[in-house]
Order: C-alpha cells, then structure tokens, then sequence
C-alpha cells in the first residue's frame, strides 16, 4: 500500500502530447559529433545528470529509480574503459536497459543534435538485437542500407569482423565504411562493404490497392515525417472505393500522441474513446475522490473521467472493415493504434506480437551535449490493457515474410480474414 501510494505522488504529467517534439528543422545536413573521446571527468558529469533525471524526473510503476547506483557499479569497469562518446553511450544503455522498461536512453550528442529533424547520417538501417546478431526491422528507402541490398528481417551477422550489439554501431561521421556480413531471409550469407551518408527519414504514407475493394495503407512513423495532410488525402481515397483497409504498422516504433488521435479520428468514429493516459492530476484526482483505494494504473483508467477520444476531421472517418499488420518493431503509438482499432472496430491483428513499450515520455538535456529520454507516465486500454511490457498478441499470426519482390504473407492473411469478418 505504501508503494503504490508512492505512486499516486510520485506519477508526472504526460508530455508525450505535447506538439513541439513534432518540431522539424530545414536543416539538410545533420551535425557530426565534434568531440569523439570523453574523459573520467566528462563521464561523471554525464552519470551525475542521468542519476538526477532517474531520482527527480522518471517514473515507472514497480521501478525503483533510487537503485540506480546499483546499475551503475555492475558496468563500472566498462564505464571507465569507455573513453569515446558511442561506447560510453552503449554501455549507460545497457545498464539502463537492466531496469527492464522502455523509453529510457541515454543519446549521444548527434543523437541529441538530430532528434525531430528529417535527414541523417547513418546506415539507414534499425531494428532489434538478438543471439545471432542485429535483426533489421526497418530499412529507409535511398538509405545506404538500402542501396546495397539490405532488407527487412535481414540479420547482421557480423560488423567489422566482430559480432555486433546495438545499432548505435552503424553509426559514425558520413563516409565511414563499415565491413557487414548479412544473413539472408532464405538462409545465404552475403557480405557488403556499407558506406556510412546522408539520407532522409521521410517515409511517405502509401495507399496500395491489393483488389477494387481492399488497399494497404503504410504508415512508417508518427513522428517527424508524419504527414496529416497526405493521410486524410489516401483516407478520401479509400473511402471512394474501398470496402477493406489494411492498416500496415509493422516496424511504426511510434511518436506523438496528437498524431496517434489524428490517425485514430480517420479511422473511427468521432468521439471514440481509446483509452486513458494516467497523468499526475488524474492519480492526485483520485487519491482525493477515492482516499481509501489502492492506486494502480488499471484503477485510475478505469475511474477517470475523462478519456482519450476521436475528433471529428474534415475528411470523413473510413466507415469498411479494418484489418492491422504488426510486427515486433511495432511499438508505442503503434501499439494503442493497433489495440484501440482492435478494442474499438473490431480489427483483426495479423503478423506477430509487438513491441510492448508504451510508456509516455520526454527528454533532458544533460552536460556535454547528450540528451536523455525518460519516461513519465502510463497509459491503459478502454479495455483495461496496460500494454508496456505486455505486446499485443495477433489474432492470427503470420511469422513469414515477403521474399524480394513475391507476395506479402501477412498482407495475404489479411485478405483472406477480411473477406470473414462482419461490417462493423
């Protein structure tokens, strides 16, 4: 009881909401990290922000921040051989990542430099670690990655002779060569020589037509790049003609909350209520009407007054059947998208289970150029879902994947389910 009044204190607000991590720059060319070796006194002054952000910012139910000290002297012989920013940054990440929740990262100064903005320099490539490797998840068109034959669910093997951990390793100033071997969908192992240059992370939403009654609207983020503009022309599209959408979310790893609605307001009625995003005022709201309750994010969801709910757009809400493609790269907004159509319009979910990260969360700009995002607050389903560490699970599951150019399995599926389900 103690401890989950401590959690009714202790909850911020949500910021995720709030427009300016919508903000873009013009800028075309993004910064390179101008300093690459950090010394004992400029790690300690990056440590002490990060402790200081976990103590008197973060908030996770069941997370107890005040250990973080604890992390920290279990990496504390990697810290100290850490001497340049990306390994420094690798090594706070993985001690970060012990706590076991999402949303919590340390950046490195480029990282910093270019969050919110529409072009980078990199790889073009991102995804998940695993035994084997780095899985590709997502692959940017005219990225480097791209150019030289990477594709999605690709597993790369090896980085420079040396088996890689984390996709911060395929990152570095524009025209570093990074020496891959890439394990193959169908099981060949290929090896190619990536050229590290600029790129832009723009992925235009797409509205394919699988037959006169069914099209697959991509959508890649919803966060810079996102564009209100361009999905209310592909729904008036679909609402000429189309009986069936497929909503395709695979490997979304999310963004802002404003246009998480903006999306949902496109695809179910106006005033729809989705879920609940548990605030500081709202926990403070309830400990006063409800003194002698156990506080928990379910039982703060399921008092609130108020939910998240649908608007009413000027492009009219598509009103056929809806089917949603998810992945394991399917995270945050994604996943309140794919559950809220799933929970609310009674959308089949096809593909595999997502990423079940979900926490609201903001930045802190720290010393020496690095930033920090952290998390904040929860969020439940109108059902009563709290989705972080929880991944939805599809309704029908397609592990299978597209081989080059030939049929799309999960998109297949889809069709074929769509074609038994009732009108809503």
């Amino acid at each position: 009881m103690v401890l989950m009044r401590k959690f009714a204190i202790a909850a911020l607000l949500l910021s995720l909401v709030a427009p300016v991590a919508l903000a873009q720059d013009k800028q075309t060319t993004p910064p390179v990290e101008k300093k690459v070796e950090l010394t004992a006194e400029q790690k300690s002054s990056v440590l002490n922000d990060v402790q200081t952000t976990l103590f008197e910012k973060s908030f996770v139910p069941g997370i107890d921040f005040k250990k973080w000290p604890e992390f920290v002297e279990k990496k504390k012989e990697s810290i100290e051989k850490a001497d340049t920013i990306a390994e420094f940054t690798r090594v706070v990440n993985q001690a970060l990542k012990d706590f076991g929740i999402s949303h919590c990262r340390l950046m490195t100064p480029r990282a910093a430099a270019q969050r919110g903005k529409t072009t980078d320099i990199g790889s073009g490539l991102n995804g998940t670690a695993s035994d084997e490797g780095l899985v590709v998840r997502r692959v940017i068109d005219g990225g480097p990655g791209k150019q030289v034959g990477i594709a999605e669910n690709d597993v790369i093997t090896k980085l420079n002779g040396n088996k890689p951990t984390s996709f911060d390793q395929l990152s570095g100033e524009k025209g570093t060569k990074l020496e891959l071997e890439v394990k193959k969908v169908d099981g060949s192992v290929v090896k190619v020589d990536l050229v590290l240059d600029v790129f832009s992370t723009v992925r235009k939403e797409t509205l394919t037509w699988i037959n006169e009654d069914t099209a697959v609207l991509r959508v890649f983020t919803f966060a810079a790049g996102y564009s209100r503009e361009n999905l209310e022309g592909l729904i008036k599209e679909a609402n000429g003609k189309a009986k069936n959408l497929i909503l395709d979310l695979r490997s979304n790893g999310g963004g802002a909350v404003n246009n998480l609605n903006h999306l949902l307001s496109l695809l179910l009625p106006k005033d729809t209520d989705y879920g609940t995003f548990v605030s500081k005022k709202l926990v403070s709201d309830f400990v006063a009407a409800k003194p002698d309750a156990t506080v928990t994010p379910e039982a703060v969801a399921e008092w609130a007054p108020r939910k998240a709910k649908t608007r009413e757009l000027k492009t009219p809400a598509f009103s056929g059947k809806i089917a949603v493609l998810i992945n394991r790269g399917s995270g945050s907004a994604s996943e309140i998208c794919a559950a809220a159509l799933s929970e609310r319009a009674s959308a089949p979910l096809v593909g595999t289970q997502s990423a079940g990260a979900v926490l609201s969360s903001t930045y802190a700009k720290l010393s020496e150029g690095f930033m920090m995002q952290y998390p904040l607050s929860d969020y439940i389903t109108a059902k009563g879902m709290r989705l972080e560490s929880n991944p939805l699970k599809p309704t029908h599951e397609v592990k299978a994947v597209r081989q080059g150019d030939g049929p799309d399995p999960a998109v297949e599926k889809a069709v074929e389910v769509l074609k038994g389900t009732q009108l809503r």
